[in-house]
């Protein structure tokens, strides 16, 4: 069989097109499920980023508050000067 010529810039393999740009924003769902990030814990940093579902975000962002979450002191005020 002959084989065809194709004319044209070439089609993006699908690992190219699943990748996102560095500064790219993808929906905190999609990162979530990426990271492997549970179900309190994602609902935890939305909530104290105040993100509902859909909201779309840069990875370092979302890696960010994910470590900011996670360093955050159980308790909330990390002294006694700051509790009064």
């Amino acid at each position: 069989m002959a084989s065809k010529k194709t004319t044209g810039a070439a089609a993006p393999t699908a690992a190219e097109q699943q990748t996102p740009a560095p500064d790219e924003y993808v929906e905190v769902g999609q990162l979530r499920a990426k990271h492997r990030i549970g179900p309190a814990l994602y609902a935890g940093v939305c909530s104290a980023q105040g993100w509902k579902p859909g909201k779309a975000v840069t990875e370092a962002e979302f890696l960010a508050a994910i470590q900011a979450f996670n360093s955050a002191p159980m308790g909330g005020a990390a002294t006694r000067e700051a509790r009064k």
